[in-house]
């Protein structure tokens, strides 16, 4: 199973647009559902949303929760993907938890640029990576 969380990029778009740029990644590759935060009201089929990502992590507890941050400990294409997965995308230039040395797992994308993907592209990336594997 394939889960993939989130924060509303509130500011530079609507959450009612953003839903769809991250669904159309989703429908790509197999995510079951997607979380998001905060409660913004958006209604869609695929879509729950929390207060905060320590109500994301409680609810979906079942799922192995992968980090996605430009300072994770492990590089993309050297990651084995957990089974079960609930990958956790920051917004832009920002990241939910320090990552690095809690225990958790954390991937990064190394770019030219780091930090100027979209949660979104960097969730695409990261499961087409998945996928290929």
């Amino acid at each position: 199973m394939i889960e993939v969380a989130g924060i509303w990029e509130l500011g530079w778009s609507a959450p009612i647009n953003e839903i769809d740029l991250w669904g159309m990644a989703m429908r790509s590759f197999t995510v079951e559902r997607i979380s998001m935060t905060p409660i913004s009201g958006v209604e869609c089929k695929f879509l729950d949303e929390y207060e905060n990502f320590d109500d994301i992590l409680d609810a979906k507890s079942h799922l192995t929760p992968v980090f996605v941050d430009e300072n994770g400990e492990v590089e993309l294409k050297d990651f084995e993907h957990p089974k079960n997965a609930l990958y956790v995308f920051g917004k832009a230039n920002y990241t939910p938890y320090t990552t690095t040395g809690r225990g958790r797992l954390s991937v990064r994308i190394d770019c030219a640029q780091p930090g100027m993907l979209w949660p979104h592209q960097a969730m695409a990336i990261v499961l087409y990576d998945r996928d290929s594997k």
